[in-house]
This record gives C-alpha cells, sequence and structure tokens, in this order.
C-alpha cells in the first residue's frame, strides 16, 4: 500500500465513524404517536402527537399530548441537548384517520423542525419495517 492509499484510507475511516456517531437514534430522542382526533374522542385522551414515555425525557405530571407546533417546539426545546440532537420521530396511521387540521399541523411540524435544526422522522405504523423517513 502506498503513501496516499494509507492517507486516504485513514482519511475515509475517520469520516465514516464521524458520521456514524452523529446518527440520530429513535432510542435515544422523543418517540410520539399521532393520535388522531377521531380516535382520541372515542378513547377519551386527547388528540395530537402522544409522546411516549422515556426516563432520560423531563418529568411531566402526565402523558404529553402535543397539539400544535408551538407545543412540539416547547416540549422539545426543554430537553436536553442530548435528546434534541436525537431528534423527534412520529409514527402515524392510515392518512384517512386525520382531519385537514391535523394534516395542516403534520406538514406545520415536517416544514419547521428542520429549519430549526432538529431532526425529524416520520413513519406510517404500517410501514415501521421500511423505517423511518427523514425531513
Amino acid at each position: 500500500m502506498n503513501k496516499h492509499t494509507f492517507i486516504i484510507f485513514l482519511i475515509s475511516g475517520f469520516f465514516l465513524s464521524v458520521s456514524h456517531a452523529v446518527e440520530p437514534d429513535r432510542s435515544k430522542g422523543i418517540s410520539v404517536h399521532a393520535l388522531p382526533e377521531s380516535v382520541a374522542k372515542i378513547s377519551g385522551k386527547p388528540w395530537g402527537f402522544a409522546v411516549s414515555y422515556a426516563p432520560y425525557l423531563k418529568e411531566e405530571p402526565g402523558q404529553p399530548y402535543l397539539q400544535s407546533v408551538n407545543d412540539v417546539l416547547s416540549y422539545i426545546k426543554k430537553q436536553s441537548p442530548s435528546v434534541v440532537k436525537n431528534g423527534l420521530w412520529v409514527v402515524t396511521t392510515h392518512p384517512r384517520a386525520y382531519s385537514q387540521k391535523e394534516i395542516a399541523f403534520h406538514n406545520q411540524v415536517k416544514n419547521l423542525l428542520p429549519q430549526e435544526g432538529i431532526p425529524l422522522f416520520w413513519v406510517r405504523a404500517s410501514d415501521l419495517k421500511n423505517g423511518f423517513r427523514r425531513y
């Protein structure tokens, strides 16, 4: 192996390890399920992004339900920097389950979080096997 090949090999290895180290991890981020308003009425729960409990999240008096972009940003920004860098992971159900108001909310989140530098991942529950889409 000549000197140039060795240097390229070292540099490539460094960049691969750095890029792998910064990849967001769902188990260290904020996981939510997008509970449709129609289902929420039946279950007696609020509609919106139902935050899944994790011990590394800031403690809340009850399960948070995020119903606006401001709710989402406020909730994310009060978390530790390590949670924020691992992003928001959203699981949805069938698109027809959501009202126009809810779809507008989802689209606002999809537009704003990437602008704020917050990693955002989205998947329909039936497509989990195919992985999340990053926005």
